[in-house]
């Protein structure tokens, strides 16, 4: 158990180091979807299927990703992570759409929670063809 925690740390340490390097305007990004993807779900969870589902899947993300970066280092990978778990919940999204009531508190977090993923999906559609090329 010793050596997970010290790999887990050193994980959390190299993911630290690798976030800094990126653009101000991508921390401003990733603290958004903190707000609006996890923090919405949160509160949502309690009333509605569709903000548990983004939850799970923001959750399982976290954990995956720590996995990836475990496994391969922090870089343009990263966001393979989103690609797998996120677009399953788009996807679900949007065949609820016409159910969703957009003028209520919930419909306004529903509508900016799922182009919030579709914008971070483009992103890290982009690095992930990026780090397939090598760039």
């Amino acid at each position: 158990m010793d050596g997970f925690m010290q790999a887990l740390a050193e994980a959390s340490a190299a993911q630290d180091a690798y976030v800094a390097t990126l653009p101000v305007w991508v921390h401003y990004w990733m603290y958004w979807m903190l707000a609006v993807l996890a923090g919405g779900s949160l509160v949502f969870s309690f009333f509605r299927v569709e903000a548990r589902w983004l939850l799970l899947s923001f959750v399982v993300t976290i954990i995956a990703t720590m996995a990836l970066g475990m496994a391969v280092g922090w870089n343009k990978l990263w966001g393979v992570t989103h690609l797998v778990f996120w677009t399953p919940v788009v996807v679900y999204f949007i065949k609820r759409w016409p159910l969703i009531e957009k003028k209520s508190v919930f419909g306004v977090w529903f509508v900016l929670a799922l182009a919030t993923m579709i914008v971070s999906l483009v992103f890290d559609a982009k690095d992930f063809v990026e780090y397939l090329m090598g760039v």
